[in-house]
């Protein structure tokens, strides 16, 4: 007798295939600057970025929101296949070009050990 009481859900009837009105396409001025902005690596680099490190532990880091979301952003363009990588990118560009010659035999210090506690 419950049975009855119970409104059997309506069953979705199926319509036609939705259309857009318009599609969003980037202007032909930005992706023509974006092409000229494009600076090819360096053989060097080229060699880093191939190769694959084995894999790793993998931990979580806190960061903003709005940091979230520029490091996907970043990865969206095509810089790098995953945030990983992005980061590390960063890193090496951070190490190479602002850090000072004793600044960096610190941090090649401190690394070592975190390295050696991993073992």
């Amino acid at each position: 007798m419950s049975d009855l009481l119970r409104k059997k859900p309506k069953k979705i009837e199926r319509s036609e295939s939705v259309v857009p009105k318009s599609t969003f396409s980037f202007p032909e001025t930005t992706v023509a600057h974006q092409e000229k902005v494009v600076e090819v690596p360096s053989e060097k680099e080229k060699s880093s970025i191939k190769t694959k490190k084995p894999a790793e532990k993998t931990t979580t880091v806190r960061v903003s929101v709005a940091m979230k979301h520029k490091l996907n952003a970043l990865v969206t363009l095509g810089v790098a296949d995953s945030v990983d990588q992005v980061t590390d990118i960063l890193f090496d560009e951070y190490v190479n070009n602002i850090l000072s010659k004793e600044e960096k035999k610190q941090l090649e210090l401190i690394l070592e050990l975190y390295r050696s506690k991993l073992k």
